[in-house]
């Protein structure tokens, strides 16, 4: 029902050297609803998503036919049905585990600091004791390498990088990556009980020195804002400088200033179930507006 009603458009084909056009839907025509279907007085309900719930079984719930699947999309406006729409528990773990695969290595220079390395990404391999990985990611800000194999330990390892040479590096600690950190927050402010900031919980950056005074942002009129994206770090950059982790959020999560803590720290695994939950609450088109909305797409769509 949804792409029938696009236009059809040439389309160059490249299967062979010979140029030739075929006919296609164009799906990339964007669409939504008028400002008065949005705006009118109950045009939408709100809907918790269920467990294996899809568009098309709302579809059929509300308006008796699952080939409407497309009005609960284009009514919270989704476009990918598959990443966009909430996912269900089995379902959910299966993309974390697929999206994290592999493990994290957190590490430092032979020291307690950190420096970006230029010659150092993906296709460059880790090596301790014998053992030898490919290295499929690398995150400077969080001082972490991502490799397939467990077989490492705290301690000093060795990487091969990409232009020559070998680069030795002190792994700090090790994780499945589903289960390490995705990124740092701290509360916001507060004021009577109640949030005054733009995010309860802004991100921080993970070099800077950890804290959870918030005020600290006042002398740069950031207070009830997100905080900087540098924060409070010792240089404006990680390439061609050495930063010093000692009592930084990342340094702290490797467990340079003591045991190896997860203050402020929200792991992958909680990110994106955070993320899917948050697609669980959708708004669904009431019955009686859907023939206003099929004429709307249809003016929209003709050519």
């Amino acid at each position: 029902m949804y792409f029938s009603k696009f236009p059809i458009v040439s389309y160059p084909s490249n299967i062979t050297d010979e140029k030739k056009y075929v006919l296609a839907r164009n799906i990339i025509r964007r669409i939504g609803f008028s400002e008065d279907t949005k705006s009118a007085s109950g045009a939408f309900l709100e809907y918790s998503v269920k467990d294996g719930e899809r568009p098309e079984h709302i579809a059929d719930r509300v308006y008796g036919n699952p080939e409407e699947h497309w009005v609960v999309l284009l009514s919270n406006e989704i476009i990918d049905p598959y990443h966009g729409w909430y996912k269900s528990g089995s379902v959910i773990e299966e993309y974390i585990n697929k999206k994290y695969s592999g493990y994290s290595v957190f590490f430092t220079n032979t020291g307690n600091t950190f420096s970006y390395n230029t010659n150092l990404f993906s296709g460059c391999t880790l090596t301790q004791s014998g053992n030898s990985s490919s290295i499929t990611e690398y995150h400077p800000t969080l001082c972490k390498l991502i490799v397939a194999s467990p077989s490492f330990s705290n301690g000093t390892a060795t990487i091969g990088l990409s232009g020559g040479g070998n680069l030795t590096i002190k792994i700090q600690r090790i994780l499945p990556s589903y289960t390490a950190v995705h990124h740092f927050e701290i509360q916001g402010p507060t004021a009577d009980g109640h949030k005054i900031g733009a995010l309860d919980t802004p991100t921080v950056d993970p070099l800077s020195k950890q804290t959870n005074q918030y005020n600290q942002y006042s002398d740069l009129g950031m207070v009830g804002s997100p905080p900087p994206e540098t924060g409070i770090r010792q240089t404006t950059t990680p390439s061609g400088s050495n930063i010093e982790l000692w009592e930084t959020y990342i340094g702290k999560y490797m467990g340079i200033s003591g045991s190896a803590v997860n203050t402020y720290a929200v792991s992958n695994f909680t990110y994106e179930n955070t993320v899917n939950d948050s697609k669980r609450l959708i708004r669904v088109l009431h019955p009686r507006y859907l023939d206003t909305v099929k004429r709307e797409l249809e003016s929209l769509l003709r050519v």
